[in-house]
């Protein structure tokens, strides 16, 4: 969306394809929230490139005439030396990032509806904190509308003839462009399995809930927490600005198809909770308001993916870390198009290659 509304902008002819409503909301990036952090163990390139990103979401939140950003600031625990957060230090130590170190104390003061081990270590980076891309997707739809980029919902692209520019849709619908560029998350490799064979697609179950109110104040002051140590990864965002708690454990995911697996299993809710029995000891008293299911591709080494066929430009395979990078990354794919930037460099640089 990003990338028609700069070309638009560039007095480019716009038409946006989309296979549901637009904004869509079984899309990968439409969900409440979700996190903008500079932490980013042994990918250094990316933790740089997240400054970047920053300045751009600036340049869209002028465009927009609205911010949708709130800068809690973002927590990761570690628990033990050389695991995920401990590296992520070491990567911030490299690149000279601010942050704060606190200690076991320090992390029970400020979040007292927390379990942390004796041995726990908190490293909170100020900057950072909660995307909205629900509300960040509706903007900009409305950008697009006033714009004057042609909105096509609810059709699914199933061919792209990249010499000549051609695609058809699900209805027969055909459109033809100078240039096309395809931007599909987990339905990519459907659409181009030659391109995209090495990328891997899962599904994630994600948990909103409700907190007791004895943690009502609590959970107004926590940042969001991208790491809660241990090895199961999970992260939560609070309930912030007005939207939901939500909690998530990247190890409940499995592979699978966004066409065929997006229902949610009767025990998942409990599934999920399972990894928090530990850290928020009282997670069963906390409500459930709702469950969604999320696509994402998981790309070799977590890298973002790029390829050109004669006018087509792709690019997915974003490993689930790829929406704070989502307004550069349209940047970037319009500068191509527009021949503002080389398609090398910058597959290089979205790549997250130093």
């Amino acid at each position: 969306m990003v990338a028609a509304l700069r070309l638009s902008e560039k007095g480019c002819t716009v038409t946006l394809i989309e296979q549901g409503e637009i904004p869509h909301q079984r899309a990968a990036s439409f969900d409440q929230h979700r996190i903008i952090r500079h932490m980013y163990p042994g990918q250094d390139a990316y933790a740089r490139l997240v400054d970047h990103a920053f300045a751009a979401w600036d340049r869209l939140w002028a465009r927009l005439g609205a911010k949708h950003l709130a800068e809690t600031g973002v927590l990761a625990v570690s628990n033990d030396p050389g695991d995920w957060s401990d590296r992520g230090r070491e990567g911030l130590d490299r690149l000279g990032i601010p942050y704060h170190s606190w200690d076991v104390g320090e992390l029970r003061r400020r979040l007292p509806q927390f379990q942390f081990p004796d041995r726990a270590t908190g490293i909170f980076t100020e900057r950072g904190g909660a995307l909205f891309p629900d509300r960040i997707a509706t903007d900009l739809a409305e950008a697009l509308r006033r714009s004057g980029v042609t909105l096509v919902p609810r059709e699914k692209v199933i061919a792209v003839d990249a010499s000549t520019g051609r695609v058809q849709t699900e209805s027969g619908a055909v459109f033809l462009g100078d240039r096309i560029v395809y931007s599909g998350g987990a339905w990519a490799p459907a659409l181009f399995p030659e391109i995209f064979a090495s990328l891997t697609t899962y599904r994630q179950a994600i948990l909103y809930v409700a907190p007791p109110a004895k943690w009502a104040a609590a959970w107004a002051e926590t940042p969001v927490i991208v790491d809660l140590g241990g090895d199961s990864g999970c992260y939560v965002l609070p309930p912030v600005d007005g939207s939901d708690l939500k909690i998530c454990a990247p190890d409940h995911r499995r592979r699978g198809d966004p066409e065929q697996h997006a229902a949610l299993d009767e025990n998942e809710d409990q599934a999920i909770r399972a990894f928090f029995r530990y850290s928020l000891p009282d997670v069963a008293d906390y409500r459930t308001l709702y469950m969604k299911t999320c696509f994402y591709t998981i790309a070799p080494e977590d890298r973002f993916q790029m390829h050109r066929r004669d006018r087509l430009v792709l690019f997915s395979g974003c490993s689930g870390h790829g929406y704070k990078f989502a307004a550069l990354n349209g940047e970037k794919l319009a500068q191509v198009v527009l021949g503002e930037a080389d398609f090398e460099a910058t597959a290089k640089l979205l790549g997250g290659h130093d």
